[in-house]
């Protein structure tokens, strides 16, 4: 299936108000990565507010893939927004001119809640803005992307335990978990290809109309995740809940089974050691596998 006529993206995706930490049950290697290319990124863009943690620095990185170029990514206020191509990390602190993965934030949240407002509003499709959980701190490979960045696909050359809280346009949604090695991962959610080709919600709930059942996609939404244990500490899985303020109902993407991770052994240590925020924003021509119909039932 072709892309919508609308496949030109935007040059801008924003997040904002992280209401925070809430209680709830041939690479180059070394420490740091000298910036050595000329650039027109800023890569201490600003900082947020983090209820629950405190205030974090955003890191920008200069390149989206090896050789290249990222966005940029502003921040106004407690928004964070991410131009076209544009990558960041939540951090500690941010040094110019330097990449050091000790600086990345350990977002420890297993057993806890994660909540921030999202606005998806001009993202159509072959847009993807993604905020998502990496095993950065714990990255001692500098990458092809000169600043630590892992992911389960190996992006900048580097692999690591990836957990995408949103992957989402203003006709899908799609959040996933993946160990290191498995790149496709475990995805729920609208449209494209997910668990068992079954949908956790429908286009009439999710989409960019006021007339939507429950999000109306064209005005920011809120997102919420959680990461439930058992008695023993153990991850049970991924619960997200997209709502909005006059909306009637919720919206739900649960995910308590991953056959690449048994028992969610990988994961729960993963979590428990800590993970780095990251927001992004990027295109492509093949994104059918996040807003296509499926096997049916899909955006079209």
């Amino acid at each position: 299936l072709a892309p919508r006529p609308h496949q030109v993206c935007p040059t801008m995706s924003s997040f904002g108000r992280f209401a925070g930490v809430v209680a709830a049950g041939g690479l180059l290697c070394g420490t740091e990565a000298q910036v050595f290319v000329s650039s027109t990124v800023e890569q201490c863009p600003g900082s947020l507010q983090l209820t629950g943690y405190g205030n974090i620095s955003l890191v920008a990185t200069q390149w989206n893939m090896p050789s290249f170029p990222a966005g940029e990514v502003k921040t106004e206020g407690r928004l964070a927004m991410p131009n076209m191509w544009g990558r960041a990390y939540f951090a500690d602190s941010c040094t110019q001119g330097t990449y050091d993965n000790e600086q990345y934030l350990a977002l420890k949240l297993l057993g806890k809640k994660l909540i921030y407002t999202t606005d998806v509003s001009e993202a159509g499709c072959g847009c993807n803005a993604a905020m998502y959980l990496v095993s950065m701190k714990q990255s001692q490979e500098v990458s092809g992307c000169y600043d630590h960045y892992c992911d389960a696909n190996s992006v900048c050359g580097v692999r690591c335990a990836e957990i995408d809280i949103q992957e989402a346009n203003k006709y899908a949604w799609h959040s996933a978990l993946h160990t290191a090695w498995d790149g496709n991962g475990e995805a729920g959610g609208l449209g494209g290809w997910v668990r068992d080709n079954r949908y956790s919600f429908t286009p009439q709930d999710y989409n960019p109309s006021p007339g939507a059942r429950c999000v109306d996609t064209s005005l920011p939404y809120q997102v919420s995740v959680a990461f439930p244990t058992d008695s023993n500490g153990v991850l049970r899985g991924m619960e997200v809940t997209l709502s909005q303020a006059g909306k009637e109902c919720d919206l739900h993407v649960n995910i308590h089974q991953y056959n690449a991770d048994e028992g969610f052994a990988q994961l729960t240590q993963a979590l428990a050691d800590g993970m780095t925020p990251v927001i992004s924003y990027w295109k492509s021509t093949d994104m059918l596998w996040l807003h296509g119909p499926g096997v049916g039932g899909g955006p079209r």
